[in-house]
């Protein structure tokens, strides 16, 4: 005889699974982020559980801790879920309309980009104004150590996270411009923070440049980067300065949307 549907659902559960997600779907909703103690009053679980589940996920990267706030937040590995956070998914929301004006001001194509488990993935792009364009799908991933989206942002990230990136990643030479040399790449990473910008000098692909900016979140975290793609023709190493600093003035105007106090380098 089958049981009751709720007599199989008190015997089958998982607690401690169900609190989990309960907590991954409040933070879902609290884009902030909150601390251990609001967490655990808002659910009404003890704070031992909660301890425990809460470092369980952020041991796992499915949620991050800012210790100087002591707020939790969803991660980045949450996007290859579908789970929308301030920090993920929802930056597209908040970056489209800039996209699109930095399109409109420079006519080359623009990109979004973030890192999902130390691999750059592209969220969104808008096409450039010009007839022969960079088309590439959101999903692609792009290399680190070649790219402005993984300049950009391992800029900007404490060096432990920065070797966890670049574990067991060879630097691949794709072209005669590309960085083989850790040491080298660092110190490019050095410039990148100083300058505010990174650039692409056919690094990936031969002929084509990028020029990029990262973004932050209420933080100061990089979570994402902006940056055009041309060929090398219309953006020249002579434009690289210019260019930066046009596409650093509209990765702030993002961050500013996701809370980033904007200050001077």
């Amino acid at each position: 005889m089958k049981k009751p549907k709720a007599e199989l659902k008190s015997t089958y559960n998982v607690p401690n699974l169900e609190r989990g997600l309960s907590i991954i779907e409040l933070l879902a909703t609290r884009t902030k982020g909150m601390t251990l103690a609001e967490i655990t009053e808002t659910l009404s679980i003890t704070k031992s559980s909660a301890f425990r589940i809460v470092s369980t996920l952020i041991f796992k990267n499915y949620l991050q801790k800012n210790e100087t706030t002591k707020k939790i937040t969803l991660s980045r590995k949450m996007l290859t879920l579908g789970i929308s956070s301030m920090n993920e998914q929802s930056i597209v929301e908040h970056s489209i309309d800039v996209m699109r004006a930095l399109r409109d001001e420079l006519k080359e194509s623009v990109m979004l980009g973030v890192l999902l488990d130390s691999t750059g993935t592209i969220l969104e792009q808008v096409p450039s104004s010009y007839p022969v364009k960079l088309f590439v799908e959101p999903g692609t991933q792009f290399h680190l150590h070649t790219s402005v989206g993984g300049k950009c942002i391992l800029a900007h990230i404490p060096p432990e996270e920065v070797e966890m990136a670049l574990k067991g990643k060879p630097l691949t030479k794709f072209t005669e411009n590309t960085i083989t040399s850790k040491k080298q790449f660092k110190n490019v990473l050095k410039e990148v923070k100083e300058k505010g910008y990174a650039v692409d000098n056919s690094e990936d692909i031969e002929g084509i440049n990028c020029v990029g900016a990262p973004i932050f979140n209420e933080y100061g975290y990089p979570v994402a980067a902006l940056w055009i793609t041309a060929p090398y023709g219309r953006l020249p190493v002579s434009e690289f300065d210019n260019k930066g600093k046009i596409v650093f003035k509209y990765a702030m105007k993002i961050s500013t949307k996701l809370g980033y106090l904007t200050q001077s380098l």
